[in-house]
């Protein structure tokens, strides 16, 4: 695999053939980042919760437009996001369909700075491919996003029913009342407003998994939250307490972490 990009909705996937360059050029693009006017600094999040991963992870932002980026194996990503609240997400800055939901003015801020970030990937001479300019909803969406994935062995198209009855590990693979998740399965959850849902699952990574709705949108659910639906269990609107907002990041944060590095913070817990 030859040095390439992947832009998809607003994140950008800088990927290596050698794992060597990653580090290097983290700082790299990193600096340029800091000369097209964003002021990029360390993740305040990562290194209040996990230090040992501060170096690999920065926060920049430009007026309203925001991001959060990091390195990981082969792979540097920057996220892309808006000031979020209640109002404009149901997930924080990891909700899909970001580039549609930006203001107009935010939207044209991202467009110019994908822009010159990819003129300069050019020139470092990567091969820019932006899924954003293909369409993709539901099944296809599931499809395209194992193909892009690492953590998937899917590298060309496939059929969506060759994936169904697998599974993840044990434990990601629990639902709410630890029964095994299966990729294919049709499993109820609440949405951010505590109304009742359904959909299709398709596990994604680590403990979360896609909900395919009927409607053709797909929703990135935690393994915790999914469940059949008993007879005991109120159809109507729960309300979710308020939580705080540093509690969900946290929660969102570990959840992008690899079990590798979820030890290697626990042996670092356990040394203190």
């Amino acid at each position: 695999m030859k040095n390439q990009v992947i832009i998809d909705d607003t994140t950008i996937r800088i990927m290596f053939e050698n794992e060597d360059e990653v580090s290097r050029f983290f700082k790299k693009i990193m600096r340029f980042m800091g000369q097209i006017g964003f002021y990029v600094v360390k993740d305040k999040e990562i290194k209040k919760y996990y230090p040992t991963l501060t170096n690999s992870h920065r926060y920049g932002r430009y007026k309203d437009l925001k991001f959060k980026s990091n390195y990981w194996n082969r792979d540097i990503k920057i996220d892309f996001f808006q000031d979020i609240n209640k109002e404009h997400s149901e997930s924080g800055f990891y909700d899909f369909h970001k580039y549609e939901k930006m203001p107009y003015l935010i939207r044209k801020q991202y467009e110019l700075t994908e822009n010159k970030i990819c003129e300069f990937l050019k020139s470092e001479g990567f091969k820019i491919t932006n899924y954003r300019n293909e369409v993709e909803k539901g099944e296809e969406f599931i499809i395209n996003d194992y193909i892009k994935k690492w953590h998937h062995p899917q590298k060309e198209k496939f059929d969506i029913s060759e994936i169904e009855g697998q599974t993840a590990e044990i434990c990601n693979s629990q639902d709410r009342d630890k029964k095994i998740l299966y990729n294919g399965r049709t499993k109820y959850f609440r949405d951010y407003r505590g109304y009742l849902a359904r959909g299709v699952i398709y596990h994604n990574i680590n403990n979360m998994w896609w909900v395919l709705l009927p409607s053709g949108e797909v929703k990135n659910k935690a393994n915790f939250e999914l469940f059949d639906l008993k007879d005991t269990d109120f159809r109507g609107r729960v309300a979710f307490k308020n939580v705080p907002r540093e509690y969900e990041i946290r929660k969102e944060q570990l959840a992008l972490c690899s079990i590798k590095e979820l030890e290697n913070e626990l042996k670092r817990r356990k040394r203190k």
